[in-house]
């Protein structure tokens, strides 16, 4: 065989394991990654299901700061004095 052949040979030899190691190596990284899809779904429902809490929150905060305001109002045009109000007046 001539030195060309050989050379030709040792290349397309060493192509072929390339070839073969590299897909390989596709295929386990593709399995790798579809073992996570679920893991990673979690995580992204998880932090959807915490900005949803926060904007829950957040419209609970705005009606405790309405109902804050309404109290402070009613207080001042009907003061609270303590003093409990019967219906009836008892005289002695």
């Amino acid at each position: 065989m001539s030195r060309a052949a050989k050379a030709t040979l040792a290349f397309s030899c060493f192509l072929t394991v390339g070839t073969a190691v590299g897909v390989y190596y596709l295929a386990e990284e593709e399995k790798d990654a579809l073992k996570l899809g679920p893991v990673k779904d979690a995580a992204r429902l998880e932090r959807r299901r915490v900005r949803e809490l926060n904007a829950k929150q957040q419209a609970n905060l705005v009606e405790f700061e309405q109902q804050k305001k309404l109290r402070q109002e009613l207080e001042s045009s009907q003061p609270l004095s303590g003093h409990i109000i019967e219906g009836v007046d008892k005289r002695l």
